[in-house]
């Protein structure tokens, strides 16, 4: 039945079923196990800027204006190990690195060459560097290994952003949606009994689509009745006003709520600097590493047992371009983040910025981000079918990043 028709017998006004980004899942509570978020920088994130090799002469040789300068310079970056620092805008997060609970993992990224966003977001989001080798999300193979099946949660997985992320496509379902305080049925009061009459007739069946549809019922009842949105922000933590800190206030919410919470991603955009790199990278830095500061401050002792990965499909060039940015390059960053973590260090397998070193004139990639997610899903999440969840990758899945 179409959309038109199904109006015609609710006799509704033209109002969505849900708010825009929700898609429903199924899921279940964790059983021991870390929950994993996975927080997606869209667009390539500079990472030669966001932790700046700032010992390496070549780094500034090629950036002679969106370089970062050196921790004994004004404005320069913020030492963490005599050799790399981060940009002064990651200060929310130098608390963590201090105390151990958060680590850097540099010239990580993919072994795929491509320097589409497109191409490249799908093969991470994948776990894979060939099309065609998987047509699911690493993150829901990783659930598909855990098993399934009715009567659990609905909110073992869930994506923040406009879309489901490809990591969580895949036969086991998933919650996602645009903001926290946009899940629910948009209709008014005196309509949601014939909303609900009509979608229990009109799914009536036992196909997969009649048990998503009676699931989103479901699940718009559980999330009313933890009523997530009440929950207070603890410990002084101080978002910032942004779109990626509303999403992890909401998601610290959630997680507090108890609803069985495994799995979520996260996205921020906006990391594709091709022009006044300058300009536009402090703001955005300030919003990720104080949205990700804050989100520990508010989860509190709960940060024992959460495990924060973030990725980027790639990295920016060395060299600046005549537009005062960087265009799309290889290697970046990583960063970890929890009470798991092997912190206050930062992993790099350097292959320096010599041209002799570079791929393509872009930072080599030498740690494979399927190193650190494995590492994560064995030692934080029990996986032992590392192999299903990516199918090409070999190791090592031991870095010693996390306990």
């Amino acid at each position: 039945m179409d959309r038109r028709d199904f109006i015609k017998l609710t006799g509704l006004s033209s109002l969505p079923l849900l708010m825009p980004g929700l898609v429903f899942g199924g899921g279940k509570g964790a059983a021991g196990r870390d929950l994993l978020i996975i927080v997606f920088q869209r667009g390539a994130a500079d990472g030669l800027n966001l932790v700046v090799p700032y010992t390496e002469g070549h780094y500034y040789d090629a950036r002679p204006t969106v370089a970062i300068a050196d921790p004994g310079s004004n404005g320069g970056a913020l030492d963490l190990d005599g050799f790399f620092g981060f940009h002064p805008q990651m200060q929310p997060l130098m608390p963590l690195y201090q105390s151990g609970d958060l680590a850097v993992v540099h010239a990580a990224g993919s072994p795929s060459d491509s320097r589409s966003h497109f191409d490249a977001q799908d093969f991470m989001e994948a776990g894979v560097v060939e099309k065609g080798s998987a047509y699911d999300g690493w993150l829901n193979r990783h659930l598909q290994t855990l098993g399934g099946g009715e009567g659990e949660s609905p909110f073992q997985a869930v994506g923040f952003g406009q879309s489901l992320p490809v990591s969580l496509r895949g036969s086991i379902p998933a919650v996602g949606v645009a903001q926290l305080e946009d899940y629910g049925l948009v209709a008014p009061v005196a309509e949601e009994a014939a909303l609900r009459e009509a979608v229990v007739k009109l799914f009536s069946s036992q196909g997969a689509i009649d048990q998503v549809a009676g699931g989103v019922l479901d699940s718009v009842d559980l999330m009313a009745a933890a009523d997530p949105l009440s929950i207070p922000v603890d410990n002084g933590a101080l978002y910032p006003e942004t779109v990626f800190g509303n999403q992890m206030q909401g998601l610290a919410k959630l997680i507090k709520a108890d609803l069985g919470l495994e799995i979520a991603a996260v996205d921020i955009g906006g990391w594709d600097h091709h022009d006044l790199e300058n300009e536009e990278l402090p703001d955005l830095t300030a919003d990720f590493a104080g949205s990700l500061a804050a989100f520990h401050a508010d989860l509190g002792g709960m940060m024992d047992n959460i495990t924060v990965i973030t990725m980027t499909e790639f990295g920016r060039r060395l060299a600046e371009n005549g537009n005062r940015g960087t265009d799309h390059g290889h290697g970046s960053i990583m960063l970890t983040m929890g009470g798991g973590v092997n912190g206050g260090q930062v992993y790099a397998d350097w292959p320096g910025l010599a041209p002799a070193d570079l791929n393509r004139g872009d930072l080599e990639v030498t740690t494979d981000f399927r190193s650190v997610l494995s590492e994560a899903l064995v030692k934080r999440l029990g996986q032992s079918s590392i192999e299903t969840v990516f199918p090409d990758f070999s190791g090592p899945t031991d870095l010693g990043v996390f306990r």
